[in-house]
């Protein structure tokens, strides 16, 4: 009742101990290490295709990368100041620099491109030309979007145009020509800006010389009707109370004349009367959300480009994405005239409002001035009226002179060559070195992408791979226990023969201290559950429990202990011809068929192991292991013996693998590296647990240990320890 108490404590901290369980764990050190040659050869042959590929592109597609490079000058804020300053932050330069580089490669200024007459002659254009010799301005516009790019250099108050194309003249030729276009557009909208700015100020100047011909008629008509000589007459305090209200009321009126000219001008741009000038729209399109949609639409061209290389233009995806494209283009065309009229609105509204005061103040100016004129007609009669005349004709002309000067200024502004706020800073040169390929971006390139691909697949090829290859794939198995690694025969360097009985045969091998180290750990756990018999088993046939079993049992001899090997694989057993013994000499099938004893059958080999065999074909009936009759001979075996290594069929192919590790008191699973899956293991550790007996956990045999590196190096110390203690 006690031992049975024990199992079952034992069992469940078995179950519920061991290190953490993960997923599929890769050792890159590990996996470096076995693909290491293969890596080399792929970096090698990388670099010979890097440099075929190279000289390909070098012979047959080179391109050459012309750039133009345009500053952004101070603002000069009126005609009489010497030198601009600079007051705008980076923000603000940075999205002014990224407005003039839209505006520099904008598809209206490209349309003149394509289309000038010396640009149709370079190499680039044959490609859009039918057999006609026509050119097909629409699909050259269309490539040139694509191609050509203009970006601002952070932190600098300059951006660049950039072109490329397998002809440096071309380059050149087709460079020039933007150069020129967009020069020749910044002056014509230079003038236009200029022309909408002075409008409104001539209309003003027009009316005010029509009021002064219509006062300089009035008064010389009431000088002659009144046959007045002078208008010199002094009118006191009333007079000079007067000449101070139409002083002020002139700069009211001054100032009503300056406001109503903005507010016509305002009004005209929001009825559409007079199209938003350059500033307005670039004051819109300096608006975070028009700067990002400017983002999207680079960004979505050059996904359209992509897309071109990569498919034809019929293609769905290149059609969505020149959709997308569009639509992009349309929204921001829409946001800015949206913007703009926000903009103008406010601006009206203030002008209005501002316009609305002068007004009050002038119609209040105009009172005083009545009651002050009534005052002065009832002393001075038509000299007063005289008067009244000759100062409302002096404001007009000094009206007149004031936004005669305002004009002058302006005008002085925009004819100063610095007033542009861009300037050409570098111009286009012949390009004489290829901007593609580079060497040294290209070899290396083809070998990283090379190199990278091959890694990758045996990254993806270690990461799928779901057999257990390394004592980190037992332990990452839930519910596994790793007891020992006996290594491949192949990796023990020195070279035994017989992997079988290479305890007994080759004492002082790699291979027999790793059988003596898992006999060590195999001791304390057998000793922990208090168990003295234990099946080995494995899941798949060929895994090499025969000799585990063998090995373990010289090892237990060697050391003292009375050790019985029993050959429980009726299917295949083993045991005897390994050990010289007769295959059909009578064994465990005759104990539990026929009853037989345990004396009548059991053999002793010349190190000290006692072994059953199978027992006579006859005999071996997979159901006695189900009976009474096999506890019955485990408890006889146990009055005899310290320990008894059972070897069991595999349990996969043969159900009668779980009835002995019922009947027994432990179960250890042998696990042949690169054999066998780790969900496999998992449900036969599973299985294993659910018997009376308690599962110790799992031997890996035969791991290739040359691949990690950490195992190589112990077994050629052992190999070398052991040489010298022989030497000795």
């Amino acid at each position: 009742m006690s031992v049975q108490t024990t199992r079952s404590s034992t069992s469940v901290s078995a179950r519920s101990g061991g290190p953490p369980k993960g997923g599929n764990v890769v050792d890159p050190l590990r996996l470096l290490r076995q693909n290491l040659t293969l890596l080399i050869a792929t970096g090698v042959s990388g670099l010979i295709l890097g440099v075929v590929c190279f000289v390909i592109a070098a012979m047959y597609f080179p391109s050459f990368q012309g750039v133009v490079r345009y500053q952004l000058l101070e603002e000069i804020g009126s005609a009489d100041v010497a030198i601009g300053k600079e007051t705008r932050n980076e923000d603000t330069v940075a999205r002014l620099a990224q407005t003039a580089a839209y505006n520099a490669i904008s598809e209206p200024l490209l349309e003149k491109v394509v289309r000038d007459r010396e640009v149709q002659g370079i190499e680039w254009m044959n490609q859009f030309k039918d057999e006609a010799g026509l050119v097909n301005h629409t699909e050259a516009l269309r490539e040139l979007l694509e191609e050509i790019s203009a970006n601002h250099l952070k932190r600098t108050q300059f951006f660049e145009i950039k072109w490329g194309a397998g002809n440096p003249d071309d380059v050149m030729a087709l460079l020039n020509s933007v150069t020129q276009t967009y020069e020749q557009s910044r002056r014509n909208d230079r003038e236009n800006r200029l022309r909408r700015a002075i409008d409104p100020y001539e209309v003003s100047v027009q009316q005010i010389e029509s009021d002064i011909a219509d006062l300089e008629n009035q008064i010389e008509g009431d000088i002659e009707s009144s046959e007045i000589l002078t208008l010199e007459s002094d009118g006191g305090s009333v007079q000079e109370d007067l000449v101070n209200r139409e002083l002020e009321r002139n700069m009211v009126l001054t100032q009503i004349e300056q406001y109503g000219g903005q507010q016509k001008q305002l009004q005209a741009k929001l009825t559409g009367f007079q199209d938003a000038s350059q500033d307005d729209i670039r004051e819109a399109e300096m608006d975070p959300v028009v700067m990002r949609s400017l983002q999207e639409i680079q960004s979505i061209r050059g996904s359209l480009a992509e897309h071109r290389q990569r498919f034809r233009e019929d293609h769905p995806q290149v059609k969505s994405t020149q959709g997308m494209l569009d639509a992009r283009i349309r929204a921001k065309d829409r946001k800015i005239e949206e913007i703009i009229n926000r903009n103008l609105t406010s601006s009206l509204s203030g002008v209005t409002n501002a316009l609305t005061q002068l007004l009050n103040t002038e119609k209040m100016l105009d009172s005083e001035i009545i009651t002050m004129r009534t005052a002065l007609v009832e002393s001075t009669g038509h000299l007063s009226d005289l008067a009244k005349l000759e100062s409302k004709l002096k404001r007009k002309e000094e009206r007149k002179q004031d936004i005669q000067r305002q004009i002058d200024d302006i005008k002085a502004v925009f004819l100063r060559t610095d007033s542009d706020i861009v300037a050409l800073a570098v111009p286009v040169q012949r390009p004489t070195e290829p901007f593609f390929p580079l060497w040294y971006t290209m070899i290396p390139g083809v070998a990283f992408l090379l190199l990278l691909s091959v890694g990758g697949v045996v990254f993806v090829r270690e990461l799928l791979d779901q057999r257990v290859r390394t004592t980190t794939d037992v332990l990452s198995v839930p519910g596994a226990k790793l007891l020992g690694v006996i290594p491949d025969l192949k990796d023990d360097p020195t070279e035994s023969t017989r992997g079988e009985t290479v305890v007994r045969d080759h004492p002082n091998s790699v291979l027999a201290e790793s059988y003596r180290q898992f006999a060590a750990t195999f001791r304390r756990a057998r000793l922990d559950a208090d168990a003295k018999s234990v099946l080995f088993s494995a899941g798949m046939p060929n895994a090499g429990t025969t000799s585990v079993v063998l090995n373990l049992a010289s090892t237990a001899a060697a050391a003292g202990r009375s050790v019985a090997v029993v050959d429980a694989n009726f299917r295949r057993p083993k045991i005897a011809p390994m050990l010289g013994l007769d295959p059909l000499d009578p064994g465990l099938g005759d104990i539990l068929c026929e009853g037989q004893s345990i004396d009548s059958v059991i053999s002793k080999t010349s190190d000290g192991i006692s072994v059953i065999p199978a027992g006579t074909p006859a005999n071996r009936v997979f159901e006695r292991f189900d009976g009474e009759a096999m506890g019955e001979f485990l408890a006889s075996m146990h009055e005899r013996f310290d320990v008894i290594l059972i070897d069991g069929p595999p349990l996969v192919v043969a159900s009668e693998s779980m009835s002995i590790a019922n009947a027994a008191d432990a179960s250890i699973l042998v696990v042949r590296a690169y054999s066998e899956q780790r969900g496999l293991v998992a449900r036969l550790i599973r299985q294993l647990n659910e018997q009376s007996g308690i599962f110790l956990g799992v031997v890996l045999n035969r791991p290739r240990n040359t691949a990690g590196g950490y195992f190589r190096r112990n077994y050629e110390a052992m190999a070398a320890y052991s040489n010298d203690v022989d030497s000795k």
